[in-house]
C-alpha cells in the first residue's frame, strides 16, 4: 500500500512500539542423533550478550508460540528498515497546512484540543444496547470495535464518544490524534443506513458538521454500512492516508 511521508512516520512509530514487545531471537536448526531439529532461541534479557540464549523446540510449547513471535519480529525489523530508507531518500518536503489559519476552521484541532476531549471520553448519555467490549471500552457495535482495533494497529491515540459542541452537543464515535501533524480528526460510524429515521438523523449530523466548518476528508471521516453492505474497516488506513495528504502540502526539495 502506498504511504505518504507522514503516514510512513506513523507506521514507523507503531512498528517500533510493537517490536519493543517482542522477544529477541532467531529460528535455527541443530543436528541431534543424525537428525536436524528446528529450534528457536531467544535472549533471556533483550540486551544481553549473544551467548545468553535459551533454546526451545518448535514442535511444542512454548517453542511454537515463541517461533511465531520471532518470525513476526524479523518481519517487522525488515519493514522498519524499508521505511527508514524511504524516509532517508525522500526528496519531499512536508508542510502541515492544517496549521495555516483558515476562514472556516472552527477551532485549532491540536494536542491541547485532543487532551480536552480525552477528559470527557465516553460521555454520550444515550444508552448502549448489546455493547461490545474491547480494551476496557464498551462500544455500541462490532463495527465500532473493529475501527478501534484498526486504530490500535496503526498506533493512533483516540478517545471514544467525547462530547463536542457544534451548535449542539454531538458525540463523535472517535476523536483521533495524529502527532506527526499535530492534528485531531473525527470518525463517525454510521451503522444503521437503510432505516429512514436513522438516515434523516444522519443527514442532520452531516449538515451540522459541515455548517460548523468541519470538512469531510480533512477533519472527519464517515464510515457507512447497512445490514446488507457491511463497512470494510480495512479501507480506513487508506482514508486516513488521504486525510493526512489533505492536511499536508508536499513539495520537492530544491537542494
Amino acid at each position: 500500500m502506498f504511504l505518504s511521508f507522514e503516514q510512513a512516520k506513523i507506521r514507523l512509530r507503531y512498528l517500533e512500539k510493537r517490536l519493543e514487545k517482542l522477544p529477541k531471537g532467531k529460528v535455527t536448526e541443530r543436528v541431534e542423533h543424525g537428525k536436524k531439529r528446528e529450534l528457536v532461541w531467544i535472549r533471556t534479557y533483550p540486551y544481553a550478550p549473544s551467548y545468553n540464549r535459551r533454546y526451545y523446540y518448535t514442535t511444542k510449547e512454548p517453542g511454537i508460540s515463541l517461533m511465531t513471535k520471532v518470525v513476526e519480529s524479523s518481519r517487522i525489523e525488515t519493514e522498519i528498515q524499508e521505511i527508514i530508507e524511504r524516509l532517508r531518500t525522500s526528496r519531499d518536503e512536508v508542510r502541515c497546512v492544517s496549521r495555516i489559519k483558515r476562514r472556516n476552521e472552527p477551532v485549532t484541532m491540536n494536542r491541547k484540543f485532543f487532551d480536552e476531549l480525552k477528559k470527557i471520553e465516553d460521555s454520550n448519555p444515550y444508552p448502549k444496547t448489546n455493547p461490545v467490549e474491547y480494551n476496557g471500552i464498551l462500544f455500541r457495535s462490532k463495527g465500532e470495535m473493529l475501527i478501534a482495533q484498526k486504530l490500535d494497529e496503526l498506533g493512533l491515540e483516540y478517545s471514544y464518544e467525547s462530547r463536542l459542541n457544534i451548535g449542539r452537543d454531538v458525540y463523535p464515535d472517535f476523536s483521533v490524534y495524529i502527532p506527526e501533524i499535530d492534528k485531531v480528526f473525527f470518525i463517525e460510524f454510521m451503522g444503521g443506513f437503510g432505516n429512514s429515521e436513522y438516515n434523516m438523523s444522519s443527514g442532520n449530523k452531516f449538515s451540522d458538521y459541515a455548517n460548523y466548518g468541519y470538512i469531510n476528508g480533512r477533519d472527519i471521516i464517515f464510515i457507512c454500512e447497512t445490514d446488507v453492505n457491511k463497512a470494510d474497516v480495512e479501507l480506513l488506513e487508506a482514508q486516513i492516508n488521504a486525510l493526512i495528504m489533505a492536511n499536508t502540502e508536499v513539495r520537492k526539495k530544491t537542494s
